[in-house]
């Protein structure tokens, strides 16, 4: 590495620290859930997503940056290099919804011990702003890059990334892009992504009133509510999981269960408990101590064959209970999230996400899950099918950045593959590069991205800086 340059990158650093954690405590402050229902021209997203944009573009030009958007799907920020040809970042500046479970206001970071806590920190707000620094300091040093570079900043990642199929059916692809949304070292493939839903068939004489699980699909949720017609204390006591499971009285007749899991993003499963599993365990076992005692059960007889599907929907986070586990040597194995529920219409609704490696295909996942469904009178209705993707692990730029990342961390590096979906796989050249990774020992009152109290490591995001910065130099240098 050279020397020269690490000690200008790292005065830089010191010098900018303050104004960039001002900077992403500003931009999560905007509660930006994209929802196209409440979107207008300019804002297609709706008023708050908009807000964090113009937020992280008004940053972007106080920084130097050239800066302009498309018609509010993504903003861009431009250095002008030698060429108009481009290296560029994208970073997204919505975010799911907060959910339950906050010690603090989501939309107020928290600088705590260390960390900085809030809806958006690491995924993915704080990385935008790291992005934008690493930019400008080829203007804080005075270097004209080979390569134009633009930072991009989406603003429907989270939903269905419609943002940037806006932008690429205007715009060229660059020569070779980033996005810092992800672990390091190099994520260069990315699981498929499958929706679907199962849908009960009608219920006659439901005692569901209502349920609830995660906000959105790619959320494990950690919290589930269930209100059915019966009274309280006619419920009987759970078994499983006793100290997760609260009932309440809501007024006669009507009782409130609530399950209490551990959230996570759905690409993530380890270490989290997913609420809506919970509550057909409880509503299945509290169904058996009634029988065993000779008292009709607590559901209706459509609404029980429903509830034995979805414990096979929750059996597990690798497919086995759904029948459609599978792995693959570059893509690991697949996963299966059952994220939200709801009774609506004499339905009951049930979504899960898949992420899932190249030895299997979305029809062939289709074909299992409708046969599935149908022996229990219900039906799937697929809402989205993204193949894998993969960029090679020996072109130029992916070893640059796995280079960059050797020499500053002293850490091995390989390129790893990965279950969340990330811009990268929309465009032709593209990996996902940090800034997550090393973390150690977490605290417990730090939660991870989509889920409560998520927190991102002061120390980790300098060094992810750093990182950037170098890599933006290098990357400059090849001939792409």
């Amino acid at each position: 590495m050279d020397a020269d340059l690490e000690a200008q990158v790292d005065a830089y650093i010191d010098g900018v620290w303050e104004d960039v954690v001002a900077d992403i405590a500003e931009v999560v402050s905007h509660p930006s859930v994209a929802d196209t229902s409440q979107g207008k021209e300019g804002a297609p997203f709706g008023e708050p997503v908009r807000a964090a944009l113009d937020c992280a573009l008004g940053i972007a030009e106080r920084l130097g940056y050239q800066t302009g958007d498309d018609e509010g799907y993504v903003g861009f920020a431009d250095i002008p290099g030698e060429r108009p040809e481009q290296v560029a970042t994208i970073a997204h500046v919505d975010v799911v919804p907060a959910g339950t479970g906050w010690a603090s206001d989501p939309f107020t970071m928290e600088r705590r011990e260390g960390w900085l806590l809030g809806r958006g920190v690491i995924d993915d707000k704080g990385p935008a702003i790291l992005s934008l620094y690493a930019g400008a300091f080829l203007l804080h040093a005075g270097i004209t890059p080979r390569y134009t570079f633009r930072a991009l900043l989406g603003c429907d990642e989270e939903v269905g990334m419609t943002d940037v199929h806006h932008y690429l059916a205007g715009h060229d692809d660059p020569l070779f892009l980033f996005t810092p949304d992800a672990e390091f070292p190099v994520c260069n493939a990315e699981k498929g992504c499958y929706g679907a839903t199962f849908v009960s068939g009608p219920i006659e004489g439901g005692r569901i009133l209502s349920w609830s699980g995660a906000e959105v699909t790619n959320a494990i949720p950690g919290e589930s509510v269930l209100e059915i017609a019966a009274d309280a204390d006619a419920l009987p006591a759970p078994k499983s999981h006793a100290d997760r499971i609260r009932i309440e009285a809501v007024r006669p007749g009507v009782a409130r269960i609530v399950a209490t899991g551990i959230g996570g993003h759905a690409s993530l499963p380890a270490g989290t408990l997913n609420a809506i599993g919970l509550m057909v365990t409880y509503l299945r076992e509290a169904s058996a101590t009634l029988a065993q005692e000779g008292k009709p059960g607590i559901l209706a007889a459509d609404e029980e064959r429903f509830c034995d599907l979805l414990a096979q929907v929750h059996a597990d986070t690798a497919g086995e209970g759904l029948g459609i586990a599978t792995e693959s040597d570059a893509f690991g194995p697949l996963t299966v999230n059952g994220g939200t529920i709801e009774v609506r219409d004499g339905h009951i609704f049930q979504t899960i996400d898949v992420r899932y490696p190249d030895s299997t295909t979305g029809e062939a996942m289709t074909e299992v899950l409708g046969e599935l469904a149908a022996r229990y009178g219900a039906t799937l209705e697929v809402t989205r099918d993204k193949v894998p993707f993969s960029v090679s692990a020996d072109h130029p730029a992916v070893q640059t950045l796995l280079d960059v990342y050797r020499e500053v961390t002293g850490n091995e590096a390989k390129p790893f593959s990965m279950g969340g979906g990330t811009y990268a796989r929309n465009f032709k050249r593209a990996v996902s590069f940090g800034p997550e990774g090393d973390e150690g020992e977490v605290p417990s009152w730090v939660g991870p991205m989509h889920g409560a109290n998520e927190g991102a490591n002061e120390a980790l995001l300098r060094r992810a800086l750093k990182i950037y910065i170098l890599a933006i130099v290098r990357l400059m240098q090849l001939d792409l």
